[in-house]
């Protein structure tokens, strides 16, 4: 920030207590720094692979002379892009106070709302072959399940797996299994599966936007 400046940057996010999330405007391109002679890295989506609203985090504001500028998080391969789009190619701007905390270690989900546990469940990930890939990511999408090998409920996140061939681009859910037995473990090709009825109790916490920390 320039000496002086009247414009003093703004975190959106912490991405554990507060997070900031949106949806696109205008299918602009997202640069590698704020300034549009930057190199672009890719189109902002209006829709997800599934066809749900794309949403981003937003990490934090900068100004340019008279032009307010947004870090965001970029779901794309590889995983952990950030990019910058203008604020005027977003949509109004969402904030939620909660974090999902996938420990793949401990085979554990948490869910924090204001950084007190409000709960925890057991999970399967991925497979040595197959790891959960970690880092920041959200929940994308989330919609009800008629597929018994997904449990009645599913959500979509930003994690890509290691399986770039895998229908929809190798998404990693968070979902419910017809094979109870191996949660906890790691029975999945990067997915992080549940049982049913802690994925059905998750359906009615967990929301588009939200944060999530694999590690």
């Amino acid at each position: 920030m320039p000496k002086g400046s009247l414009h003093p940057d703004v975190i959106l996010s912490n991405e554990t207590t507060h997070t900031t999330w949106s949806i696109a405007d205008v299918a602009a391109e997202s640069r590698s720094r704020p300034s549009q002679s930057a190199p672009a890295i890719t189109k902002l989506k209006f829709f997800s692979p599934d066809g749900f609203d794309q949403s981003y985090i937003l990490l934090r504001e900068h100004w340019v002379g008279s032009r307010l500028w947004v870090k965001l998080r970029i779901p794309m391969r590889p995983n952990g892009r950030v990019g910058w789009v203008l604020r005027s190619d977003l949509d109004e701007f969402h904030v939620t106070h909660m974090e999902i905390v996938v420990n793949r270690e401990a085979r554990s989900l948490t869910l924090y709302r204001d950084g007190k546990v409000i709960y925890r469940a057991p999970v399967g990930v991925g497979k040595p072959s197959t790891p959960t890939p970690p880092g920041h990511f959200w929940i994308t999408e989330a919609f009800p399940s008629s597929d018994p090998f997904y449990g009645p409920y599913a959500f979509g996140t930003s994690d890509y797996s290691t399986l770039s061939e895998w229908p929809g681009g190798g998404i990693v859910g968070l979902h419910g299994t017809n094979q109870p037995q191996l949660v906890p473990g790691d029975p999945s090709h990067g997915c992080i599966r549940l049982h049913n009825d802690n994925i059905l109790a998750l359906s009615h916490l967990v929301k588009i936007g939200m944060p999530l920390l694999i590690k």
